[in-house]
């Protein structure tokens, strides 16, 4: 049993001993990688075609499913694709290698992304630049003859559209009024006629007199019944 023991401890210390080779000499590869041309291993005039090829290269032996019992992969995997994502585009890499001549003008020319809060900066610093552009092409501020013009077509403005307020009013007054007398015109001819027509019955009958006037209704009621009649029979067949 103590030999047991004894064997088992010696395994762990090869294991940790295995461990700390390997975290050393990830520590000693993420220290000489001083910028992202060395995270590639290409040159700084490399082309587009080179770094694609460096990065696909070495994203098949950093990939995390290539060693899952390796939780560092993840982070370097993570770097290399910053990496990439900053050289393969013509604008970042441009800035990236202003920032790398000239390092204490714009900031570091590396920096450990494992951490995820770093990937949309190159993507507010080109917003930024882009909006600062709009900021600097303002129009100069009015001077007080431009104030005192702006402000007089303001004033004709709104007096055309009063004006136009008003004629619309007047001539919706005259259309109104225009209306009413043609109503009041054919409504005083109907009562005319109404009337003439009232009148003449009036004076048959007073001519006529009233026996003559009754046969004369008995008459058209017949004729009425009769018509009636006539069309009633003319429904059934």
């Amino acid at each position: 049993m103590q030999l047991e023991a004894q064997l088992r401890l010696c395994r762990s210390c090869i294991l940790c001993y295995k461990s700390g080779l390997q975290i050393l000499s990830r520590s000693y590869a993420q220290k000489k990688a001083a910028n992202y041309y060395d995270l590639l291993g290409v040159k700084t005039d490399a082309t587009s075609d080179e770094i694609k090829n460096a990065f696909f290269d070495k994203s098949k032996k950093l990939h995390p499913d290539s060693d899952p019992s390796n939780p560092a992969l993840h982070g370097q995997f993570v770097e290399l694709n910053e990496a990439y994502r900053i050289l393969s585009k013509e604008l970042s890499r441009k800035e990236y290698d202003f920032k790398l001549h000239r390092p204490y003008s714009g900031g570091q020319a590396f920096r450990s992304t494992s951490n995820h809060s770093n990937y949309g900066r190159p993507h507010a610093q080109e917003s930024s630049r882009y909006w600062e552009q709009f900021r600097h092409s303002q129009s100069p501020k009015m001077t007080e003859e431009d104030r005192q013009h702006q402000k007089r077509r303001n004033l004709q403005v709104a007096m055309y559209c009063v004006i136009g307020m008003m004629l619309g009013i007047g001539v919706h007054v005259v259309l109104f009024k225009k209306l009413n007398d043609i109503h009041t015109n054919f409504m005083d001819e109907k009562d005319r006629a109404i009337m003439k027509i009232y009148n003449e019955a009036k004076e048959r009958a007073r001519v006529n007199g009233f026996e003559k006037q009754i046969e004369i209704l008995r008459q058209n009621h017949d004729a009425f019944q009769e018509k009636l009649k006539t069309m009633q029979s003319g429904r059934h067949k």
